[in-house]
Parts: structure tokens; sequence; C-alpha cells
């Protein structure tokens, strides 16, 4: 995941391995907040004491956990479709054929390292208050360093 070359080669997988692959990210983005919801001591204090036996407690956990998976994996997906939205006419300036559908499929690969830096940055309670926009240039700048490792489409010559 760390090549041009072969970032640019994900653009061929099928759509379903691609989100696949998104929901797998949401996952990751989720894993540090799912594990400090889960091992916190104080968990219930921040929904108010109208919780008060362990089985209620639980409930409201996995309710909470699910709830935080759809909604990292929606604001991901949102993500992932904006900048291949801003992908497709970049490759068109640089002189690449670069469909909607390839440029979703390149994002979604290209969005996987800062995922990974995010989500250990919060499994280890670091501070992330401006990662969200350097992630956002990084994942901007592996989509830049991607296209330009399609290559160029070869010029018809009329016989």
């Amino acid at each position: 995941m760390y090549s041009p070359k072969e970032i640019a080669k994900y653009r061929f997988l099928t759509i379903g391995k691609s989100i696949q692959h998104v929901f797998i990210l949401a996952l990751f983005l989720s894993l540090g907040g799912f594990y400090n919801m889960i091992f916190r001591q104080d968990l219930m204090s921040d929904y108010g004491e109208t919780v008060s036996d362990a089985g209620s407690k639980g409930l409201v956990t996995i309710v909470i956990i699910i709830t935080t998976y759809i909604f990292n994996a929606g604001l991901l997906f949102l993500a992932i479709t904006i900048l291949a939205g801003i992908g497709e006419p970049i490759a068109k300036r640089l002189g690449r054929k670069l469909p909607y559908r390839q440029s979703w499929r390149l994002t979604a690969c290209s969005a996987t390292l800062p995922i990974v830096i995010f989500s250990l940055l919060h499994l280890f309670n670091f501070e992330e208050t401006y990662f969200f926009l350097l992630a956002l240039v990084i994942v901007a700048g592996i989509i830049l360093a991607a296209i330009q490792a399609i290559p160029k489409p070869k010029k018809r010559t009329d016989q």
C-alpha cells in the first residue's frame, strides 16, 4: 500500500472488494474508540446515571459501538466519494484516463495508510487535533502519486 504503482493497480479491483476494504478501514477507524469505551472505568458517566445494572450497561455499550461503527463507515464512504470526485479532474488534467469508478477504488486504497495511523494514534490516546486535515493532505498526495503512475493512454493512429 505504499507504492503508487501498486495503488494504481488497485483501480481494477471489483467494486465489492473495494467496498469490503472500506468497511474494514471503518473498523480500524473505530477500534481506538471501541477500546476506550469498553475498558474505561467511567463508561456510563458520560451517558448519565440512568443505567444501573450490568446487563443494561452491556446493552448500551453494544448499541453505542454499532452506532459508532455505522457512523464512521458512513463518514468514510462520504470522504472517499468526495476525494474520488476531486481525483477524476486531476487525472484528466494530467492526461490520464481515470473514470470515476476507478478513481473511487484508487481513493479507497489510498486512504489505508492515514486511517491505520489515525487508529493507532487514537488507540494510544494521542491528541489528534489536526490529524484529519493532515490525513486529507496525505490521501491527496497518495492519490496524485498513484494517478501519475497510471500510464498515459496510447494515441490511436488511423490506418
